[in-house]
């Protein structure tokens, strides 16, 4: 796993996590309006950024964040974030902090698929996803072409495809190899998706927030179920994690407001 970070050490701390086949570098875009206030972490999770290691489950991927979060000394975080299947990986993270004694402020997950699909679609999702992380091997420029004709990537981006173009840019930038095992972490991820036990006083620090078109959002009844207590906001007019894409600026002061425990 690696890190980037930015703004000042001595700032309080935000993580945040990105979405699948994206890397650390795909949250610099609003997180950079961050880091005049806050310090911010931006993993690149395992599986995603050619180092040699596999996405295998969520439970990893946060021992591993946690264990970095102790090994630079900080002890608390403002917010965690996590977009897509980062939401996932965040709330994960959430619940081992807790174990471990960091103190957490709020979370804010954005677009996070956090369903529990039967085994036989699962299987299904791995076809479908092992077919599509063979595109990003690809030369960059014929990549990007092979991926915007994905139906799978239609289907999330809806209408709005051509407002993904500097997402879909950045994950086609360099040729990036997904093993199988890694595609099996991140359908297990998204599609067998467990909801650990928050107290309502932990579950008011958190806000799900989707997009009223986007695929992710018919969770949304199972999350509420599972937290009651939490926030639930929806924006109209975006897809599948596009305002912080589109205007990361606001996005940022978005956050800002989570943190700052504003309504929204």
């Amino acid at each position: 796993m690696q890190y980037i970070t930015m703004g000042d050490k001595s700032s309080p701390a935000v993580l945040l996590i990105h979405g699948m086949l994206c890397t650390g570098k795909d949250n610099l875009g609003f997180g950079r309006y961050l880091s005049d206030s806050f310090y911010v972490i931006s993993p690149t999770l395992d599986g995603h950024g050619n180092d040699g290691t596999d996405l295998v489950c969520v439970e990893e991927e946060a021992a591993k964040i946690t264990a970095y979060l102790r090994s630079e000394g900080i002890t608390s975080l403002a917010l965690i974030q996590g977009s897509s299947m980062g939401a996932e990986v965040a709330l994960a993270v959430r619940d081992r902090c807790r174990k471990e004694g960091i103190a957490v402020g709020r979370c804010f997950f954005d677009g996070g698929p956090f369903f529990c699909f039967h085994p036989i679609k699962r299987y299904f999702m791995r076809l479908t996803f092992r077919r599509l992380v063979k595109i990003l091997n690809d030369d960059p420029d014929r990549a990007y072409d092979r991926l915007t004709k994905n139906r799978l990537v239609k289907f999330i981006t809806k209408d709005k495809l051509s407002q993904f173009e500097p997402m879909l840019r950045s994950i086609v930038s360099e040729r990036r190899t997904f093993t199988n095992r890694t595609v099996d972490g991140m359908v297990k991820v998204c599609y067998d998706c467990a909801l650990p036990d928050f107290t309502e006083e932990e579950q008011r620090s958190m806000v799900f927030f989707f997009s009223l078109d986007e695929p992710a959002r018919q969770s949304k009844p199972r999350l509420k179920k599972a937290y009651p207590g939490a926030v639930y906001r929806d924006v109209r007019g975006y897809a599948h994690c596009l305002l912080q894409i589109k205007r990361p600026r606001t996005y940022a002061r978005l956050l800002k407001s989570v943190i700052a425990g504003d309504r929204i």
